[in-house]
């Protein structure tokens, strides 16, 4: 028996459950570290800086961040960033500077394979 759910935003819900049936679909790991981060306590969610994903991040590797991606810093390279959501600074500036922002459900359905991931939590 699965564990319940006791969140009461129901775009978060219906996240979390497409990503753990992408999980058990692919046998990827990755989707289940992310839904399970996800099921925590939103005030435990994880919310870096541009500066740390530029800071941590490899060149090139597409960036996950089971969390609110926030705005200060500076943005180095062209990244791919999927997130659950991002503020309108980091998104204006990850733009700015040829990157991609996408929300984690286009992440799933563009990137079934997940190869080369980041998580930044």
């Amino acid at each position: 028996m699965s564990k319940q759910i006791h969140k009461t935003n129901q775009v978060l819900i219906d996240t979390i459950s497409q990503l753990k049936a992408k999980s058990r679909e692919t046998g990827s790991a990755l989707w289940r570290d992310v839904a399970l981060r996800l099921s925590r306590s939103r005030s435990n969610w994880a919310q870096p800086n541009l500066s740390r994903m530029t800071r941590y991040a490899p060149e090139g590797a597409i960036i996950v961040v089971p969390g609110k991606l926030l705005g200060s810093g500076e943005v180095s390279g062209s990244p791919t960033v999927a997130a659950y959501s991002v503020s309108s600074s980091a998104r204006d500036k990850i733009e700015r500077a040829g990157g991609k922002v996408m929300n984690l459900n286009e992440f799933m359905d563009s990137n079934p394979d997940v190869k080369e991931v980041f998580i930044l939590g």
